[in-house]
């Protein structure tokens, strides 16, 4: 009988040579997280594939993640990935098919309406250059680039190449779900990216990010030497976003997702179609658009239902 810790080594390590070291991160802390709650449910039982990929298995699961307080996105996460081992296992048929085992664990997402600015805050980041410190203006610049292209992720933004920027234009793929993406640059862009561009002739990079991380050195792409210099990449620039926030008085957290959900939202609040928010997002799907634009959703029917209560009993004292 196949183990589910041996199953799962084997699909992280064939993702790390696929140079797929983000999703393998997730997948690893996915075991790390199932083998905890394995331990204290069933000491010194086996853990078989078959065994573990049980309705009955997976809630106890799930309850276990949720007494250890993790936020409902971080269970989803654990629960998809543990879907997407339980999809292979059956491919590789060492498991046979359960009907509906992940019917009754949340697998969704739940955006997060706090990560969002509003339009007047996103507008006073975009126009504050000489208003703070010279050290923070390269983080405000690349925040301002992130909403400007679009709400790109920080991920797609550090991974451009010069050779991306052709004609007015940014065409890349995404780094996540590999799709091609083509955004026009604005004049407020384009002023920017003359302003961070990478001037080292030898970087392949657009912006010089990861070769920073890196001494400077050149980084071949897709090595896990550039995820980890990615990962430091990120962390830094969320520490320097709340120093940038502090310095412009925002209140509520600035993070390196905040731009992508001010884009979103400000789009759907702009009445845009769903299916062109989906295209400018990159998105896989359009269940992942409305999945994201949910909380914007909820607020409009909250003002709508507050505006008719409202309305009623203005006409009852009438």
């Amino acid at each position: 009988m196949k183990h589910l810790e041996t199953f799962m080594l084997g699909v992280i390590d064939n993702l790390e040579r696929e140079g797929r070291y983000g999703t393998a991160h997730v997948y690893r802390s996915t075991l790390r997280a199932f083998r905890r709650y394995w331990n204290e449910k069933y000491a010194g039982k086996s853990m078989l594939i078959k065994t573990a990929f049980t309705p009955f298995c997976l809630r106890q699961f799930s309850r276990h993640l949720v007494e250890r307080m993790l936020k409902e996105n971080s269970i989803s996460t654990y629960m998809r990935m543990l879907r997407a081992v339980y999809n292979r296992a059956l491919n590789a048929r060492l498991i046979h098919f359960v009907p509906g085992l992940f019917t009754h664990v949340f697998t969704g997402i739940r955006a997060d309406v706090k990560r969002t600015l509003l339009p007047k805050v996103m507008g006073k980041i975009l126009l504050s250059k000489n208003t703070i410190q010279k050290e923070l203006e390269e983080t405000r610049s690349l925040f301002a680039l992130l909403f400007l292209f679009r709400g790109m992720p920080f991920v797609d933004l550090v991974r451009l190449r010069k050779s991306d920027l052709h004609d007015g234009r940014i065409t890349y793929s995404r780094q996540k779900t590999g799709k091609p993406l083509s955004i026009g640059l604005t004049v407020e862009a384009e002023t920017l990216i003359n302003r961070c561009t990478d001037p080292n002739p030898q970087s392949p990079y657009l912006f010089n990010i990861l070769s920073r991380e890196n001494g400077d050195e050149p980084i071949r792409s897709g090595s896990y030497q550039e995820y980890q210099c990615y990962q430091a990449a990120l962390r830094k620039f969320n520490r320097q976003l709340k120093r940038l926030s502090l310095a412009l008085g925002i209140k509520g957290k600035l993070s390196s997702y905040t731009a992508r959900h001010t884009w979103a939202s400000t789009a759907y609040h702009k009445k845009c179609a769903m299916g062109i928010i989906s295209t400018a997002l990159g998105h896989s799907s359009m269940k992942v658009t409305e999945a994201y634009l949910k909380p914007f959703e909820n607020e409009e029917l909250d003002r709508t239902n507050k505006m008719i209560i409202s309305y009623v009993k203005r006409c009852a004292t009438d």
